[in-house]
């Protein structure tokens, strides 16, 4: 496709504890772009909350009861901060209820100051009663000769002012206590009026401060909590990740034991017995052979040796299978001189057994002189010079420590030999099947690896079931293995159980490798019990790491996909999952039924196409050789949603360019199969990258067709001239090669004006795509200008023709696109209110007189190159005079191929870059980043 694929703009909505279950969902569909939604650990905060945070709500337009019913429903009661709040708006009801008693106080025409004061033995005092008991009290006051006024204080309460005389005072307060509520008003009431009213603005600014800084405390809380529970989660989720990574690499040590088990096991029972089974299978006979040789103790010729290790192993990999023979010779030798050597224990002294390459004559001459040694003993066989020493029994360990120092000899300490030597030979044989075996299985496995032997094939030979089902783990394991969601229920424990699964098998896996170390050093009779249990632990190991690799993906988009999950608080114990993003509108299908079926509880979830000229991340499909051109896009930028993706269109012009400059069937041959070579293997060509070796092979690939075809126009191969007549010979056609050059320069640019009309158009600006200066108006202008400069050009430059009927047209057409273009910039400046779109205008005007033309020139280099490629033709040939033809033309194909072949990439490439995307590529756009690659899940019941 040449557009960007046409996405949906998406949100979703879960309850929390089915945040994992809406993971799973989105990572099963892949190609799913996720955004951050509402804001972080504020989304979880109510709106007067994040009001208060953000300044919008102060103490000033706080409505108070709606904070104390929103802190309610997300503390619990009890809480401290909830009482603390609570106590404080208990006050501000006071505030409020004192404010109505000093108001209808005012309205009697009473002051607070006279509330309990004598003046004249007449007493004004004041009680407050409950509505229930009113009724009855002011009766009461009223028999008692008070005169009572009362009014209401709030739904529930009333004041009653009494006004009495002195001598009533016992009676009235009998009846205070009887009917009053026991409300006490504080000390700086009982002032005058405006004091009063003053204090309690003061007292009502200072509690809604404090209300105000207790709602700051609690947010403060929450977002801790959220913030610590969102990072616990992320963590746990971020080590079930790298558990998981972690594991993976566990597989090349898991294979690495499969294959040396294997390698025992093929050992024993088809090389011992001379069964050259593995030979119909690819393992060159010479390696089970030599094998044998090995097993039986039978001397291994050096040369033979040489030969398997450098058809095998690497340099440092044979260099450790040398040492490994050099050791089991070695110590071959000193189990023969031991078991051919009387040794005669005697009080104080002790025996050390010795063997080394010759170095070790230098220690069998100066014996004497050194520590006192005496040579009991001596055998030379197999390249190896073993000796038996006799020292001191306090110079035993010195002495050995000193052969091994100076001479890198193998030393056996026996110091009694009556109670020691049945015990040193026994642990020289087992050090001697170590060796044997650890040779064994390097070589045999190596080879399986090397030759590329059907192991499957050779594992129905052996009958070896358990072994089978480890290959296919392995083999699943490198292939990939099927993904899987992750179990209903609480994922975050499941990850949890994971990661403690993951290093379990890792622990396991190192325990079988120092299983199958110990296995080495058994003899062939214990050997096959212990590679029996060794087998069963493979298969329970392979089964675990392959479901540990199963959960790789969907918790690989956890990860990426956590940090944009928002929530929100909605009650105090229910929050919800809020998810916005984009996804290509062909699988907008695909996600609703996944969140449906994998979500048990979906709360909502909306979608809608987004329009070409609305913002959206630019997703675009790469397939085929397209995943490996678009790299020709992405380093000039992304395109815009609403941007024509020019991928095809680079990639098409850069190869019809590299052709015309480096025209020759021949070169173009060996370039293409330089490139199919390069695509195929992805080979780190000088350092670069896998995938851009892949592009360069892509591109060298099509590129060298170009010149292969340019080259039969050409009439060229390797320099040589098959053709007597070709259809243009740049170098003698000069004018027609240049002209050619030209007029696809021309087509290249007006190609791109068009191109930059339709992207103006798909982003909603008709207006700009007919009036700008790389629009309809600039296209205008060139076209008419090529017509123009055509005419000159053919007349040889006389200006006369200017005056010609027949260019006039043309000539008001150019004159008309330029005042087009400031005119509509001076359009948009006065009614879109932006000054700058005039200078614009100026700037389009002056790249359309002086970049166009210029652009339109620089196609002439084409024609150079390809004259240039003939010249070095006609060089190689020149030369075949002094040098010969075979090294002139050799030397002329290795320089082009070598130096011309780049630089023609390169003028393509700047000609595709510069002259051409600058006209209508803006590369301003989001690039589509899915959560994962689009992988099918397997659920538990379809395993």
């Amino acid at each position: 496709m040449l557009v960007p694929e046409k996405v949906a703009r998406f949100r979703v909505a879960a309850p929390a504890e089915y945040e994992v279950a809406l993971l799973d969902a989105l990572a099963s569909i892949g190609e799913v772009h996720l955004e951050p939604s509402l804001g972080g650990e504020r989304s979880a905060l109510p709106s007067l909350y994040v009001d208060v945070l953000e300044g919008r709500v102060n103490y000033a337009n706080l409505n108070v009861e709606e904070a104390l019913e929103v802190t309610r429903r997300i503390l619990r009661e009890g809480d401290p901060l909830l009482s603390k709040l609570e106590g404080k708006v208990a006050e501000l009801r006071n505030i409020e209820e004192m404010r109505v008693v000093v108001e209808r106080l005012d309205g009697m025409g009473i002051s607070p100051d006279r509330l309990g004061r004598e003046s004249l033995g007449i007493v004004t005092d004041y009680v407050f009663v409950s509505d229930e008991n009113v009724t009855d009290a002011v009766h009461e006051f009223l028999r008692a000769g008070a005169i009572v006024r009362r009014s209401r204080v709030s739904h529930a309460k009333h004041i009653l002012v009494l006004i009495y005389g002195s001598d009533k005072a016992s009676s009235v307060n009998a009846l205070k206590a009887k009917y009053g509520l026991q409300i006490a008003l504080p000390s700086w009431f009982f002032d005058k009026t405006e004091s009063v009213l003053r204090r309690l603005e003061e007292e009502e600014t200072r509690i809604r401060k404090e209300i105000i800084d207790i709602i700051i405390e609690v947010s403060s809380v929450l977002r801790d909590a959220f913030e610590f529970e969102h990072a616990t989660r992320l963590e746990i989720v971020s080590n079930a990740l790298r558990a998981i990574e972690n594991s993976e690499k566990q597989v090349d040590k898991l294979e690495k034991i499969f294959y040396d088990t294997l390698g025992l096991l093929l050992g024993y029972r088809f090389c011992l017995e001379k069964k050259m089974l593995l030979a119909k299978y690819g393992v060159k006979k010479a390696i089970c052979e030599l094998s044998r040789k090995i097993l039986i103790d039978e001397p291994v010729e050096p040369g033979e040796f040489e030969k398997l290790l450098s058809s095998l192993f690497s340099q440092e990999e044979a260099a450790a299978q040398r040492m490994e023979l050099e050791k089991l010779n070695r110590l071959l030798v000193i189990r023969k001189l031991l078991r051919s050597t009387m040794l005669s224990g005697s009080s104080g002294k002790a025996f050390v057994v010795s063997a080394g390459d010759k170095k070790l004559e230098e220690a069998i001459a100066s014996a004497p002189e050194i520590y006192g040694a005496k040579v009991v003993g001596e055998l030379r066989e197999r390249g190896v010079i073993a000796v038996v020493f006799e020292v001191a029994e306090t110079l035993e360990e010195a002495y050995a420590n000193f052969l091994r120092d100076k001479f890198r000899a193998s030393v056996v300490e026996i110091s009694d030999p009556s109670k020691e030597l049945e015990e040193a030979l026994a642990k020289l044989e087992r050090s001697i099947f170590s060796a044997k075996n650890s040779i064994l299985s390097s070589i045999i496995s190596k080879s399986l690896r090397k030759f590329k032997v059907d192991v499957k094939k050779v594992l129905e030979e052996l009958g070896e079931q358990e072994l089978r089902e480890v290959y296919s783990y392995i083999a699943k394991m490198r292939r990939g293995v099927e993904q899987k969601s992750i179990p209903e229920g609480d994922r975050f424990v499941y990850l949890k159980t994971l990661i403690g699964l993951a290093d379990e098998t890792s622990e396991e896996i190192l325990h079988l490798e120092e299983e199958l170390n110990v296995a080495k050093s058994l003899p062939s009779e214990a050997l096959a019990d212990s590679i029996r249990k060794l087998e069963t632990s493979l298969v329970s190991v392979s089964r675990r790491l392959a479901e540990i690799l199963s959960y790789k993906a969907v918790t690989e988009a956890m990860y990426r996909a956590h940090p944009l999950l928002s929530e929100v608080r909605i009650f105090r114990s229910r929050r919800i999952v809020v998810v916005e993003g984009y996804v290509p509108v062909k699988y907008v299908g695909l996600l609703e039924d996944s969140l449906r079926g994998k979500v048990p509880r979906l709360l909502y979830f909306k979608y809608s196409e987004v329009p070409r000229s609305a913002g959206a991340p630019t997703y675009i499909e790469r397939r085929g050789l397209k995943k490996y051109l678009y790299s020709l896009t992405s380093m000039r930028g992304t395109p815009a949603y609403w941007e024509i993706d020019p991928t095809l269109i680079f990639t098409a012009m850069f190869v019809v360019m590299y052709g015309m400059m480096f025209g020759d069937i021949g070169q173009g041959l060996v370039l293409s199969a330089f490139g199919a070579w390069l695509l195929k293997t992805k080979y780190r060509l000088l350092g670069i990258t896998s995938e851009g070796a892949a592009t360069l092979g892509a591109l060298s690939l099509m590129a060298g067709i170009s010149s292969m075809v340019f080259g039969a126009v050409y009439g060229f191969m390797f320099f040589l001239k098959p053709l007597a007549h070709p259809i243009i010979a740049p170098i003698h056609d000069i004018y027609e090669i240049i002209a050619v050059a030209l007029w696809f320069g021309v087509a290249q640019l007006v190609v791109a004006m068009a191109l930059n009309m339709v992207n103006l158009w798909r982003m909603g600006d008709n207006i700009g795509a007919v009036f700008s200066g790389m629009g309809g108006l600039g296209l205008l202008f060139y076209l008419s200008g090529v017509v123009v400069a055509y005419n000159l050009a053919t007349t040889g430059f006389n200006l006369a023709v200017l005056s010609s009927p027949s260019l006039t047209p043309f000539l008001l057409a150019i004159l008309a696109s330029i005042l087009g273009v400031l005119g509509y910039g001076l359009y948009e400046s006065i009614h879109g209110g932006e000054k700058e779109k005039i200078m614009h205008a100026v700037s389009e005007v002056i790249e359309m007189i002086i970049a166009l033309p210029a652009n339109s020139l620089s196609y002439i280099r084409l024609a150079a190159f390809a004259m240039a490629h003939e010249a070095f033709g006609i060089l190689a040939e020149n030369l075949t005079p002094s040098v010969g033809e075979i090294a002139s033309y050799a030397v002329a194909n290795l320089l082009v191929l070598g130096i011309e072949g780049l630089a023609v990439g390169i003028q393509a490439m700047r000609l595709t870059y510069y002259e051409f995307s600058t006209k209508f590529f803006k590369g301003v756009g989001v690039e589509f980043k899915p959560i994962s690659t689009r992988i099918r899940f397997v659920t538990e019941s379809s395993q």
